[in-house]
């Protein structure tokens, strides 16, 4: 019993560490209107190659090409505390 309790403990313990970190795109020279300019415009992007890859698609390929495009826009992702 105290080991089941202990190990539900250290998975709240987790999921709660889990939430305090993100992953955020920063760039010092745009402002945040200009983040979700280029966000919406990357991700729109990013849902046309996937529209046109139906076969092949994944959610990850999406995301990963989104990210992708805003790194071309000269935003960096980094964790966040």
């Amino acid at each position: 019993m105290k080991r089941i309790l202990f190990v539900g403990l250290m998975g709240s313990l987790l999921l709660c560490l889990d939430g305090c970190y993100s992953y955020v795109a920063f760039n010092p020279e745009k402002t945040k209107a200009q983040f979700y300019e280029d966000q919406d415009e990357c991700e729109k992007k990013a849902r046309d190659y996937v529209m046109e890859r139906r076969w092949n698609y994944s959610v990850s390929d999406e995301i990963s090409y989104s990210r992708r495009c805003m790194r071309d826009k000269g935003w960096k992702y980094h964790f966040r505390k």
